[in-house]
């Protein structure tokens, strides 16, 4: 079945539900515009679930406003591919939530570029477990000494 999403405008997108939000699909989260995606609501952020998050382009990730990131669940934060999390830049990266920071995979800190991870707060890196630390590259490590 052929979306629709593309017929929406932002209007009607702000006035979606949380249940028509996480009813969608992922083909349709794959023809949201990014000014689709900034009309969305912080509370209809979290509706989107991991199936959705896993699907957005870099342009749709990078549409999504702070308050929008924070509302993400750390489910939807870990499946994120790394890809994606390096799509979110450094300007969006210090916008989690320390929740969220932990919720993050060693993979996913492993691939974070040295300007993304020196972005993180104290308290998102105070955070970071055992594990992520131990996921980090020298080359991260020496960015964190020099910054």
């Amino acid at each position: 079945m052929a979306t629709i999403i593309n017929l929406l405008n932002t209007t009607q997108i702000a006035a979606l539900t949380t249940a028509q939000i996480a009813a969608l699909t992922t083909e349709d989260w794959r023809t949201f515009s990014t000014d689709q995606i900034v009309a969305l609501t912080t509370a209809q952020v979290p509706a989107m679930g991991t199936r959705a998050v896993s699907v957005l382009t870099s342009d749709q990730l990078n549409a999504l406003e702070s308050a929008d990131l924070r509302a993400l669940s750390t489910a939807a934060i870990r499946a994120l591919s790394s890809a994606q999390l390096a799509a979110l830049g450094a300007d969006q990266l210090d916008k989690l939530t320390t929740a969220q920071t932990v919720a993050l995979s060693s993979a996913q800190i492993a691939s974070l570029g040295s300007a993304d991870l020196a972005a993180l707060s104290t308290t998102q890196m105070a955070a970071l477990s055992t594990a992520q630390v131990a996921a980090l590259t020298t080359a991260q490590l020496t960015s964190l000494d020099a910054a």
